[in-house]
Formats: C-alpha cells, structure tokens, sequence
C-alpha cells in the first residue's frame, strides 16, 4: 500500500510519523527542497500527550510522475493552499484511493462538490500539535480524529483508517461529519482568531471576561447561520456541542458556560498559541480568510449579520499588514464596538 502526506506542520507530521511508526513507510511531502532535506535528515519527532516515539522518513519537495500513484493521499495544508493541492494531488491517486483531509474549516465541502468524482475522507482533529521547529512536534492536548465520508468512499476505507492510525491516534466515525467539521470550525473560531488578536495563549487569553464574551458572541453568530443551513452540530469526541456556549436558547446558563470555559482554557488550553498567533509572530499571512472569514461569507449568503466574527478578520489583517499590534486591548475595542452598535440597534 502506498500512501502519502503532503503537509507535515503539526498535523501531518504527527500522521506521518505514527504511519511510519506501523511500518507504512509514507512518503512525505513538504514544500521547498531545504525543508524536505531537513526531514530526511533528521526525521520525526512526536512528544507530549501521545508520548515520544521517532522515526525516519522519505521527504520529498513534491510530487513526481517517478512515484507513480498513490492508494491513500492524506492532505493536511492550510486552507490557504487546499484547493489547489487538490487538485495536483488528485492526479496520482490510484482508481481506487481516496484522499484524507484534516483542515479546520469547511472548505473541503465545497472541494467534494466539485471534485464529485473522488472519494473523500474528511477529518475532525481533536488533539492540538505545536511544531517546535521542521520534523519536531508537540502534542499539546490529548483527542483523536473522527472521520466520515464525504464522496463515494465506503465503511472499509474507514476501518482501513482506523488500522493505520489508531495505534497512537484514537479513531472514530461519524455519518454526520459535516456538522462535525461545522463544528470544530466554530470552537476554532472562538479561539485561534482571538489568540491572534489578543497575540496570548488560549488559557491565559480565556482568563479575561471580554474573550469569554467574544467567544460566546462569535459561537453565536456560527450556531445561527448553522441552523439557517440546516447543519446539525455534532460534537467532537471529549468535546462539548459549541452551540451550548451561545447566547441562545439551545445555550447554556452563563455560569455554567463561564465556569466551562475556564476550566477547559485553565487545562487542556493552557498553553496553547493559536495557529494564527504562530503565523502572526512569524509574519506569516494566516488563514483566517477561511476561519472567521468563512462565518462571515456563510452569513452573508445567509441574510445573518456576524459583527464580532468580521471585526476579528478585520483586526487580523492589519497585524498582518503592520498597522496593528496583537494585544489584548484589541479584544476589549472589538467588544467595546459590538456593544455600541447593539445598543444603538
């Protein structure tokens, strides 16, 4: 069986090696020569919740006609580089190999629609990883993935997925995954848009009441547009439904949200930079076209206004752009904007 990864950031890199691991021999694509030297020099390296476990790989700028097809092709980029990874990648599947992917957001959703032809696997990721530097991971928190077809694949090419990774990552199904990838896309949302802003970690940042009201505002404004797109939130496995953090009747009371809220930032959070906090402090452009910036389009389509959501991709481009900081007073001026605007409403 020949199998490949292209993307070996956080995600990617933690599939590839626990591939390796089973004796799958991956080949492991990661974009630039330098980078796929580096990975062949040094290998992979996962610590923290799963435990340290390393091994050596083959690493490979791309994909080549000389390695012919491929019977399963795991895709773990951003957002960013999705579609057309896709569509490059989908070239060296064999006839009857399917891609995998594992992005936060929905935009594999409208790749399935397009690409109807392909079978497609789509991954819900529970458990966080920090890249320490090429071929080094950290796993941060601890959760598996849960997967679910999207297009034509079938129940054995799922337990064909289960076999491969569920040594170290704990596997589960699910026949609703789209609202599972809903939502993820809203928990990250409520926190890898506001790390960026705030430019903290998630714990520490979830330790302020203004981000905790955010992050209820911003869980609200996905839960509704959710609803008006007849998606059925699902929860991730060890997870709780976002939509009980809404301002809404399907919510729960304040206090239980706030005592949750900071019971979850306090441990499993704690020190967790977001990944648009990383790209932020590295100058990096981020994805957040396709986190906040996808509630934003889907509320727009839908007729439902998404203020704190667009205020945050807002804020998130100017850091980028340099005409503004990360800090937390960032957070307090999107609140502050959101309470006006009602007020007057």
């Amino acid at each position: 069986m020949k199998i490949a990864v292209i993307g070996c950031g956080g995600i990617g890199g933690v599939i590839a090696t626990v591939l390796a691991l089973n004796r799958n021999d991956p080949y492991c694509v990661e974009n630039g020569e330098e980078i796929a030297a580096l990975l062949n020099e040094r290998g992979l390296h996962v610590r923290g919740k799963m435990g340290e476990f390393s091994r050596n790989v083959r690493a490979f700028p791309r994909l080549s006609k000389e390695m012919g097809t491929f019977d399963i092709i795991f895709i773990t980029v951003k957002n960013n580089y999705l579609p057309d990874v896709f569509k490059e990648a989908r070239e060296y599947l064999c006839r009857d190999g399917f891609m995998v992917t594992n992005q936060n957001g929905i935009q594999v959703l409208s790749i399935a629609e397009d690409f109807s032809d392909v079978k497609i696997i789509a991954g819900a990721v529970a458990f966080n990883v920090e890249v320490l530097e090429y071929g080094e991971y950290m796993v941060r928190s601890g959760g598996g993935i849960t997967f679910g077809t999207l297009n034509n694949a079938g129940i054995d090419d799922l337990f064909l997925l289960k076999s491969l990774l569920n040594t170290k990552i704990p596997v589960d199904f699910s026949e609703n995954i789209r609202g599972m990838l809903w939502s993820k896309l809203l928990i990250v949302c409520g926190v890898t848009g506001l790390g960026g802003v705030a430019g903290m970690p998630v714990g520490k940042m979830l330790d302020y009441r203004v981000a905790r009201r955010l992050f209820y505002q911003i869980i609200t404004e996905g839960s509704l547009i959710a609803e008006q797109r007849g998606v059925e939130l699902e929860k991730l496995t060890g997870a709780i439904n976002p939509e009980k953090f809404g301002n809404h009747q399907a919510g729960l009371p304040l206090f239980v949200r706030e005592i949750m809220l900071r019971v979850v930032g306090g441990t499993k959070y704690r020190k967790l930079k977001s990944n648009i906090h990383r790209d932020l402090e590295q100058g990096k452009h981020t994805e957040v076209d396709f986190i906040n910036g996808a509630l934003v389009d889907e509320g727009k389509r839908m007729g439902i206004d998404t203020p704190v959501n667009r205020k945050v991709v807002e804020y998130v481009k100017e850091i980028e752009a340099g005409k503004r900081r990360m800090g937390v007073e960032n957070l307090y001026e999107i609140w502050e904007d959101f309470e006006r605007d009602n007020t007057s409403s």
